[in-house]
């Protein structure tokens, strides 16, 4: 009996430290360089999280988007005089494709937002 309730009490401490680890978020993160110093980085993240209508908080030399289920962060830091690179962390309740291509879309649109397309100039237009 005694041999039972022990056991019972090992795997009950099992599963009350492994739940834990069930329940942990994914993690990601990737960079990109900007043609532009941290304050236009900072003011670049801004402009995307603006785009996204969601809550966020602004540090220094960070900005942190909140969504229901995960939170990002955007990290700029100095690269030379004219350039700054934007270091993007995602934690997400969610699967690890998710959080993949969160940081696929957020580096895709900082350097959309950073390098904007420029009209082709008549010249170089295509003929119909």
């Amino acid at each position: 009996m005694l041999r039972r309730f022990l056991s019972l009490g090992v795997m009950s401490g099992l599963l009350a430290f492994s739940l834990p680890a069930a329940a942990r978020p994914e993690l990601a993160s990737g960079d990109q360089l900007l043609n532009t110093d941290v304050a236009g980085c900072l003011a670049t993240a801004d402009q995307f999280i603006q785009s996204l209508n969601i809550e966020s908080s602004q540090g220094s030399m960070d900005r942190t988007g909140y969504f229901e289920d995960g939170v990002f962060r955007i990290v700029c830091y100095s690269a030379g005089e004219d350039h700054s690179l934007a270091v993007v962390v995602v934690s997400h309740a969610g699967d690890r494709v998710t959080v993949a291509d969160f940081v696929q879309f957020a580096l895709t649109s900082l350097h959309q937002i950073d390098t904007p397309t420029e009209p082709m100039a008549p010249s170089a237009q295509a003929l119909p």
